[in-house]
């Protein structure tokens, strides 16, 4: 599952590691940028094997896509 980070660029620190919940990939924009699946810019995603709970989406502020499969 992808979520998009619109507060901040994706650091160590900045995004959950829910366990058992593998991160398939973290990627960076150049800079922010505007993202036509969430209707908003946001400054780079992360993809999860499983969704995140809505309490870690929250309290990292990230922004849920779709599944990217």
């Amino acid at each position: 599952m992808r979520y998009y980070s619109t507060q901040r660029p994706i650091t160590p620190g900045s995004f959950p590691k829910p366990e058992g919940n593998t991160i398939e990939q973290i990627v960076n924009f150049p800079a922010k940028t505007y993202v036509d699946e969430i209707w908003k810019q946001a400054w780079g995603y992360i993809d999860y094997e499983k969704p995140l709970s809505e309490k870690d989406a929250s309290d990292y502020e990230l922004t849920q896509g779709g599944a990217y499969h």
